[in-house]
C-alpha cells in the first residue's frame, strides 16, 4: 500500500511540475492576461481541471509562480550573508545581494514586476506578502539581532527594514518601469548611509 501511494505521489508531482513550468513559460513569453490555462495544460500534457485541482485558479498558479520567484531570491540572499560578521557588514551583504540577484535574473524578476502592478488584486497581495515573509525576513532578523547586542540603536524592525529595502526597490522600479540604469553602487551608497545613522549612540 506504501509503495503505492509513494508511485501516485510522485505522478502527482510531476504533473503539478509540468503544469508549473509550462505555465512560467507562457507568462514568460506572452504575460499573465494574454496566456490561457487551455495551452498550459495542452503543454503541460494534463487537463484544464488538473490545474484547478492543483493551484486552485489562473491567479492561483500565477502567485505559486511568484511566491517560488522569491524563495529563490531569499535563499540566495541567506546564503551570502555570514552571520559570524558584524550586524552593520550583514545588512550591506543583504542589500549587496538583493541588487546582484535581480541583475542576475532581471528579465523574469522584471516580467514579474510588470505584471503584479498591472494585474493588481490578488497577485498584488500574495507579491507582497512573499516579500515581506520571505525575502524580507532575513533582514528583520539581522536588524533584531544587532539591537540586541547593542549593535544597533532600538528601533522598529519593520520599519528599518522597509527604509532599507525601499531604498534598493527605488532603484530598481525606476529601472523596470522607467528605463533608468541601475549604477550598483549607487543604492548601496544610501544604504550605508542608512546603516550608519542607525548605529548605536555613544
Amino acid at each position: 500500500m506504501g509503495a503505492l501511494s509513494t508511485g501516485t505521489d510522485l505522478r502527482e508531482a510531476e504533473v503539478r511540475e509540468r503544469i508549473f513550468q509550462s505555465a512560467l513559460r507562457h507568462f514568460s513569453q506572452k504575460g499573465f492576461a494574454a496566456t490561457s490555462l487551455r495551452e498550459i495544460s495542452e503543454d503541460a500534457l494534463t487537463t484544464k481541471p488538473m490545474i484547478y485541482y492543483y493551484f486552485g485558479s489562473k491567479e492561483g498558479l500565477y502567485g505559486s509562480i511568484v511566491r517560488e520567484i522569491l524563495e529563490e531570491m531569499a535563499s540566495a540572499i541567506r546564503s551570502h550573508v555570514n552571520p559570524d560578521c558584524s550586524a552593520a557588514d550583514q545588512v550591506l551583504a543583504y542589500c549587496e545581494r538583493y541588487v546582484e540577484h535581480f541583475l542576475a535574473k532581471e528579465e523574469i524578476i522584471a516580467l514579474v514586476l510588470r505584471e503584479v502592478f498591472g494585474l493588481g488584486g490578488a497577485p498584488m497581495a500574495t507579491f507582497s506578502q512573499a516579500l515581506g515573509e520571505q525575502v524580507r525576513q532575513p533582514l528583520d532578523e539581522i536588524l533584531r539581532a544587532g539591537m540586541d547586542r547593542g549593535e544597533f540603536r532600538r528601533d522598529h524592525v519593520f520599519d528599518c527594514a522597509t527604509a532599507l529595502t525601499g531604498i534598493l526597490n527605488m532603484f530598481i522600479l525606476a529601472h523596470v518601469f522607467g528605463g533608468a540604469a541601475i549604477e550598483r553602487d549607487a543604492p548601496l551608497r544610501q544604504v550605508r548611509h542608512f546603516v550608519t545613522g542607525l548605529g548605536a549612540a555613544g
